[in-house]
């Protein structure tokens, strides 16, 4: 079943004007705005126009040499290249933005952008390299210390980890995640935590443990109105009552996640889902 909510990409979004350019066009301030633009269509699922957003800002930064631009526009235009599917674009794009901000030195920028390229990694099952990129993440986020880039980044090498069904060293990474998260003005990094160690206990029959962190994260997702962390949720709880032969619950769960696939659209996931619940399988 594809899973949205297993993609943690680091979208850029930039703020800010520049001085007026010679040509009476500020340049800068332009690009600025046609990558703001971008983000919202991104945010929209209008991937395309998205894209020409991304694409134009690019230009114009590549115009005035903006380096800080380009590679926040290349780094945005590998998100839209994988969320398209395209993950050896998004590879390359995700490459290119690393080489402009190691060349600026700059750690945090360097650190989003390893996260969004290990996931491409990741995407492709090149587990080995994504776990590489990762590493590297982690280090850059240290320097200085970035709580939200810290806490994502270990949350990816947990990934890693439990697709490598090494679930206590993804549980380790889960919980450190769950520390970096202390203070966390945002609820929604906590929340996702808790469904990843939710899953991970599920994938460990640890079915109490499972069912406390998966509750507790739909709990926050659904006062968050997150709904790809409300459809996670409900997923990890349908399987574990499966898990458990809980059929009453199965059902309970499974179509409250079925009339939200339905309402976004997503056929493949809701067909997926009933052939599930048909069958009574677990994961």
């Amino acid at each position: 079943m594809t899973d949205r909510w297993c993609w943690l990409w680091v979208l850029v979004f930039l703020l800010g004007c520049g001085g007026p350019a010679k040509t009476g066009v500020d340049l800068k301030k332009e690009a600025i705005a046609f990558n703001d633009a971008g983000y919202q269509y991104y945010r929209q699922s209008r991937f395309d126009l998205a894209q020409g957003k991304f694409e134009r800002a690019l230009d114009y930064n590549r115009l005035i040499d903006r380096r800080e631009g380009i590679a926040a526009n290349l780094n945005n235009l590998g998100v839209i290249a994988q969320a398209q599917g395209d993950l050896d674009q998004a590879r390359r794009r995700f490459q290119e933005a690393l080489a402009v901000n190691r060349e600026r030195n700059d750690p945090a920028a360097m650190a989003e952008t390893l996260n969004n390229l290990g996931m491409a990694y990741q995407g492709q099952g090149r587990l080995k390299e994504a776990n590489a990129a990762y590493l590297e993440a982690l280090d850059q986020a240290r320097q200085p210390p970035s709580g939200a880039l810290m806490a994502l980044t270990l949350t990816h090498l947990g990934d890693v980890a439990r697709l490598r069904k090494d679930y206590m060293l993804a549980l380790n990474y889960y919980h450190q995640a769950l520390m970096a998260d202390t203070g966390a003005k945002d609820r929604r990094g906590p929340a996702l935590r808790q469904e990843r160690l939710g899953r991970t206990f599920l994938d460990l029959k640890d079915y109490d443990r499972a069912a406390m962190y998966l509750r507790e994260a739909l709990g926050e997702f659904r006062r968050l109105q997150d709904t790809d962390g409300i459809a996670a949720s409900l997923k990890g709880l349908t399987l574990l009552a499966l898990a458990r032969g809980d059929r009453a619950e199965a059902d309970l769960n499974g179509n409250l996640l079925l009339g939200l696939y339905q309402t976004r659209g997503q056929e493949q996931e809701a067909k997926a889902l009933e052939a599930l619940l048909q069958g009574g399988g677990g994961k």
